[in-house]
C-alpha cells in the first residue's frame, strides 16, 4: 500500500469511527447511514450504480494509469474499487457525508483513503488530484455551484472531472414530472448543468449516457492547463 493510501486510511479512522463523526450526522446523512447496512447487497448495484460505474471507468481509461483519484459522495466505495483494478499506480481517495457509507468502506476495501465532508468544502490543498469524479451524488449537493469551485481547485490543470447524473432531460416531455420519482425530479437540465461548470472553470470535453446508453448523463469536463 502506498503512503498516500496509508495517510488516507488513517484519516478514514479519524473521520468514520470517532464520536465527533456518529453525532453530527444530519436527517439525508442518517438516511444513508442506515442504507449502509445493506447498500452493497442493494439491487441497485445491478440495476443502476454498476452499469453507470463501468461507464465512468470508461470514459477515463486513458487517465488512470497513475496519479490521484478522488471520488464525491463514494458511498462504500464501489466505485474506486472498480477503476483501481490492475492499476497499482493510482492512488484512491474517497469522500462522503455518510459516516455510515464510509464505516462500511474501510470495513470492505482497506486499500482506500477515505474522509468524510462535503463537496462543498473539499479538505484538500489546491491541485491535489488528476481526476475527480462523482456518480450519481450530484443531486444531493447543497450548493453545487460552490462544490464545483471546490472541484476545479483541487484538481491540477489538465486534470478530469466526471459528472454521472441523473437529469430531468431523461424524463420524456409527455410524462408528469412526479412519475420521476424524487431523484430525477431534482436531476438538473442538462443545459444548467453546462452552464455550471462553464461557471466553475471547468471546460466540458466529453458526454454521453451512462446507463444502457440512454439514460443517466455522463459529462466529462477538465480544468484548462492554460
Amino acid at each position: 500500500m502506498s503512503g498516500a493510501r496509508m495517510s488516507g486510511a488513517r484519516i478514514s479512522m479519524q473521520y468514520c469511527l470517532s464520536r465527533h463523526c456518529r453525532t453530527h450526522a444530519s436527517g439525508p446523512d442518517r438516511y444513508f447511514d442506515v442504507w449502509s447496512l445493506w447498500y452493497d447487497h442493494s439491487p441497485m448495484q445491478i440495476l443502476l450504480f454498476g452499469p453507470v460505474q463501468r461507464a465512468v471507468s470508461a470514459a477515463l481509461a486513458s487517465r488512470l494509469s497513475s496519479g490521484r483519484l478522488l471520488d464525491i459522495g463514494t458511498g462504500t466505495g464501489r466505485l474506486l474499487e472498480r477503476v483501481g483494478q490492475g492499476r497499482p499506480g493510482l492512488a484512491l481517495f474517497g469522500l462522503d457525508r455518510s459516516a455510515g457509507m464510509l464505516r462500511a468502506a474501510h470495513q470492505a476495501r482497506t486499500q482506500l483513503g477515505l474522509v468524510r465532508a462535503a463537496a462543498e468544502t473539499l479538505p484538500f490543498p489546491n491541485e491535489s488530484f488528476d481526476v475527480v469524479t462523482t456518480t450519481l451524488s450530484f443531486h444531493h449537493w447543497s450548493d453545487q455551484r460552490e462544490a464545483l469551485s471546490e472541484v476545479r481547485r483541487v484538481l491540477r490543470p489538465g486534470g478530469a472531472f466526471a459528472l454521472a447524473d441523473v437529469s430531468i432531460d431523461d424524463l420524456p416531455p409527455w410524462a408528469p414530472r412526479m412519475a420521476a420519482g424524487r431523484m430525477l425530479a431534482h436531476g438538473l437540465p442538462l443545459e444548467v448543468r453546462h452552464r455550471l461548470l462553464e461557471d466553475a472553470g471547468l471546460q466540458m470535453v466529453d458526454e454521453r449516457r451512462a446507463l444502457h446508453g440512454r439514460w443517466i448523463p455522463l459529462t466529462v469536463a477538465e480544468r484548462p492547463s492554460g
